[in-house]
């Protein structure tokens, strides 16, 4: 449904997952946007070991909007990251470490996703930071159920060969 959404004449990511969660709980895109300012920055509303509906979603969002340069397996090897600044492995062992301690530092990738971090580069459409802004493209339950997405990787890891 949120890919309908985000294929439809002039609709953004943000403004097609508003739609979506407002045609979804039945109430108006204002009030989905008014509870979507709500959320906090600091403390994910989702829990990636019980909320399988949010990880799913947050894996749809991941394949929209963070697989071209994170990768498909989120080893930060993505068809459109720049060589010189790799994408984020999740399967490195400090991520694995900070999944499994700390649910994922949430805060941090929160305002990782949201501000944008790493070197000024230059892309094809422009110069912006290695780790692109979100925060104006999505919303912050996007951002949210992305990283429950991300943090629900550890339950599936598999063993160290």
């Amino acid at each position: 449904a949120y890919f309908k959404a985000l294929n439809q004449a002039n609709m953004d990511a943000r403004q097609a997952f508003v739609n979506w969660m407002a045609a979804e709980r039945e109430t108006s895109a204002e009030k989905v946007l008014e509870a979507d300012a709500t959320l906090s920055t600091t403390k994910n509303p989702f829990d990636a070991n019980r909320d399988v509906r949010a990880v799913s979603r947050g894996a749809v969002l991941y394949k929209a909007h963070c697989m071209k340069c994170h990768g498909e397996n989120v080893n930060g090897r993505g068809p459109a990251v720049l060589p010189e600044h790799p994408g984020r492995d999740f399967h490195e062992f400090s991520t694995r470490f900070a999944v499994t301690l700390h649910r994922g530092a949430p805060r941090s990738w929160f305002k990782k996703i949201s501000e944008g971090c790493g070197d000024t580069v230059e892309y094809p459409d422009g110069k912006s930071s290695a780790m692109p802004s979100f925060g104006n493209v999505l919303t912050r339950e996007q951002i949210w159920l992305t990283i429950t997405y991300l943090q629900s990787l550890d339950a599936y890891a598999k063993s160290a060969k």
